[in-house]
């Protein structure tokens, strides 16, 4: 069946329906990676907006158990090229039309993902729909969404849960927390108890952690502000580790500006140089804000930059054991370079557990 991807600006993608069979609106945004559609379709950081996959082909490998990020996806639609209609992997248990189906995510096919790729990158981050027609009521729901700005409050756990293990104890503030991140933490045998995003600093206290996670999300960290705050009281107290968005919320809590970006990236080739190795990995990043500069005057240091444009996307505290990189170091689906992070984080852990034994 003929659809439409329809933009804000009135241009028009035609293509045919996969998945489900079911109008949406929502923010459009693309996705670079070559691999790794199951884990994008699954990760809480699209919630809300439309994934369209630049990369020709899409489906070869159908949907495993072993590659969610989360139980349920929370995205609106798919946009892709060509479509498998077969897949002969071996740990396949489905497609992906049967898998959109299954989860009523609509999807579009056959559609030209080059000329959608040269439009955003012209013309900036934009609302779409996927609808039957492309008529002007059509264009009139489009231009009426209003994208909200609490998408953390909607994907952050609800209440405090466990990932137990008998290492180190980690408090992981959930604000859109992948699968992976908590099978890395695992791997380093951490003691893990997620939080929901606005668990006050007197919680967190209570359970006494070794150091503290603040995840990757959605949305716009500037309506954090529970976060931030909480963010504020206990930095001084613990070793901190942020990734992607939780990059963008300490940023704001220590002073710093982070500006949505024209055109979002979603990529997992992401060319990353770290300052005082001069190291250069390649990374996955998935965020719609970034952070151009940091001032010589802030507590904060810059640690990696972006190769191509020089876009800060490391940092850590002059005086405090705080680091946060707007990128995805647990490597799903994406290059595992930065993987070697979380114990960086490990080490921060021990070490700061060694200088309170000093101390007392």
């Amino acid at each position: 069946m003929k659809r439409f991807l329809i933009l804000e600006d009135g241009t028009v993608f035609p293509g045919e329906s996969f998945g489900a069979s079911i109008n949406t609106t929502g923010e459009l945004v693309l996705y670079t990676g070559a691999t790794g559609y199951q884990e994008a379709i699954t990760n809480k950081s699209y919630t809300g907006q439309i994934i369209g996959f630049t990369y020709p082909q899409q489906g070869a490998v159908g949907i495993n158990r072993d590659d969610y990020e989360s139980i349920e996806p929370t995205i609106k639609g798919v946009v892709i090229g060509e479509s498998y209609e077969l897949t002969s992997h071996w740990r396949a248990q489905m497609t992906l039309d049967q898998f959109l189906r299954s989860k009523r995510i609509p999807g579009l096919k056959n559609v030209d993902t080059r000329r959608l790729y040269r439009h955003l990158a012209t013309h900036g981050n934009m609302k779409a729909s996927l609808m039957d027609t492309h008529d002007d009521h059509a264009h009139d729901q489009i231009k009426a969404l209003v994208v909200a700005n609490n998408q953390v409050s909607q994907v952050s756990t609800k209440q405090a849960y466990p990932s137990p293990n008998i290492g180190r104890n980690v408090v992981v503030l959930d604000l859109g927390l992948k699968n992976t991140v908590l099978r890395e933490l695992s791997k380093r045998q951490c003691n893990v108890t997620v939080l929901p995003f606005d668990t006050p600093s007197e919680t967190i206290t209570t359970i006494s952690p070794d150091g503290i996670l603040i995840s990757d999300g959605p949305g716009n960290p500037q309506a954090l502000t529970k976060t931030i705050a909480t963010l504020q009281e206990i930095q001084g107290h613990y070793p901190i580790f942020a990734i992607g968005l939780g990059f963008s919320v300490v940023a704001l809590a220590n002073g710093l500006a982070v500006e949505a970006r024209h055109f979002a990236r979603h990529q997992i080739n992401l060319v990353v140089k770290e300052k005082i190795t001069q190291n250069i990995c390649l990374t996955a990043q998935n965020g719609n804000y970034g952070l151009t500069a940091i001032p010589a005057d802030s507590n904060l240091l810059t640690t990696h930059l972006a190769v191509n444009h020089q876009e800060v996307l490391g940092f850590r505290h002059r005086f405090l054991p705080v680091f946060a990189v707007n990128f995805d170091p647990e490597a799903a689906a994406g290059p595992t370079d930065a993987q070697h992070l979380f114990d960086d984080f490990l080490d921060l852990m021990n070490a700061d557990i060694e200088r309170k034994q000093r101390v007392f």
